[in-house]
C-alpha cells in the first residue's frame, strides 16, 4: 500500500486524492476490467447484497430466502479482506433464539415458544469499515460554569484525538440500527485475513468514495463524546465539534452474526444473535392484539371511573 507524498496518510488502490490532505494522487492506475463489471446479488427482498459466482448458482438470499437478481455496477465493488470469527456455533444460536422467544414479555403470545418454527439459520459476515485516526478537534459547548445570572454560558476548547478500531457499518442486508446493536460487542482483537470458507461474506453497500463522509461523521460522533471531559461545569448542551483529520487507515471487514428465519402462525420473522455473543439477540416477534385491546379498555375504564368520581364532588 502506497502512502500520500504530502501527509503519508496510506492511499486505497483506486484512491484520486489523499482522504486527508485531497493531494491529487500521480498516475492513478486503471481498475481492471473484472474489477468493473463484478457482479452482485441483490435479493429484491432484503436488499442484501452478496458477492456472486458464476460457477454457483444461488436461488435464494442468505438472508430472508427470497429471489436474488444480478446486478452489473460500473463502480469496484469493495469486498472484505478481514474477519472477525465465530465463537457462536450453529446449536448455541439456535438456543438462544428460543430462550429469546421465551422471554418477550407480557404482550407477547404465549404460545410463541411452542409454535414459533424455525425455517432457516444462516451465517453472515456482514460488511463494515474498521477505522483507525488520528484528528485535530475543534469544540464549543454551552454549560453552566461562568453563567454568572444566566443559566448557560459559552465555551469552546481544541484536543488532538486518537481513535481506534471505530465500526462503520456498510451493510445491504442488515440496517444501520441492527448494525450499531451488534458493533459494540465484537472483538476486535481476534480480526484475521479472510479466507473466504467459513461463511457467507456480504459485499459492502458504500464504495469507497461515499464512505469518506461516513467514516467522517463515525469520527465526529466518537469525538463529540470524548470532549465531553474537558467541557466544564456539570451541565452542558449544544456540543458541536469540528474534526480535521491527520492520520487515516480503513480496513474492509466481514462481522459474524447468526441470521435466523422463524414462522408464527403463517407470518414470516426475522432474528439475529451475534456471532461472538449468544446473549446478544434482538428481532421481530409478534403481539398479542388480544392483550393490548384487554389493558386498554382496562386503562379506559379506569380513566373514566376517575372522571366520573371526579366531577360527582
Amino acid at each position: 500500500m502506497t502512502s500520500c507524498e504530502r501527509c503519508t496518510t496510506p492511499l486505497e488502490h483506486g484512491d484520486l486524492r489523499c482522504a486527508v490532505c485531497a493531494l491529487v494522487v500521480r498516475e492513478p492506475e486503471a481498475l481492471p476490467v473484472e474489477q468493473a463489471t463484478a457482479r452482485i446479488l441483490r435479493c429484491t427482498s432484503c436488499g442484501a447484497a452478496i458477492a456472486f459466482d458464476p460457477r454457483h448458482q444461488a436461488p435464494a438470499c442468505a438472508f430472508c430466502r427470497a429471489v436474488m437478481e444480478v446486478e452489473h455496477p460500473i463502480d469496484p465493488v469493495e469486498q472484505a479482506s478481514l474477519v472477525v470469527p465465530f465463537e457462536v456455533e450453529r446449536d448455541v444460536a439456535t438456543a438462544a433464539l428460543r430462550g429469546w422467544l421465551r422471554h418477550r414479555g407480557f404482550f407477547a403470545p404465549a404460545t410463541l415458544h411452542d409454535e414459533a418454527v424455525l425455517e432457516s439459520i444462516t451465517a453472515i459476515g456482514w460488511a463494515a469499515w474498521i477505522v483507525d485516526a488520528r484528528a485535530h478537534v475543534a469544540w464549543t459547548a454551552d454549560s453552566d460554569a461562568g453563567s454568572e445570572r444566566s443559566s448557560w454560558a459559552p465555551h469552546a476548547g481544541e484536543a488532538h484525538l486518537t481513535f481506534v478500531r471505530i465500526v462503520v457499518p456498510a451493510s445491504r442486508g442488515l440496517d444501520d440500527t441492527e448494525c450499531e446493536r451488534l458493533a459494540p460487542y465484537y472483538d476486535l482483537g481476534s480480526i484475521r485475513p479472510i479466507d473466504g470458507s467459513e461463511l457467507t461474506v456480504e459485499s459492502f453497500d458504500l464504495q469507497r468514495s461515499a464512505a469518506r463522509r461516513a467514516v467522517q461523521d463515525a469520527i465526529e460522533d466518537r469525538a463529540r463524546v470524548a470532549i465531553l471531559p474537558d467541557i466544564p461545569g456539570d451541565r452542558h448542551r449544544n456540543v458541536r465539534v469540528a474534526c480535521l483529520v491527520e492520520g487515516l487507515a480503513t480496513d474492509r471487514a466481514a462481522l459474524p452474526a447468526w441470521v435466523l428465519a422463524y414462522r408464527f402462525r403463517g407470518r414470516a420473522y426475522r432474528a439475529l444473535v451475534h456471532g461472538q455473543r449468544p446473549d446478544v439477540v434482538f428481532g421481530s416477534s409478534p403481539i398479542d392484539w388480544a392483550k393490548v385491546a384487554r389493558i386498554a379498555a382496562i386503562v379506559a375504564a379506569v380513566a373514566l371511573a376517575v372522571l366520573v368520581l371526579f366531577y360527582s364532588e
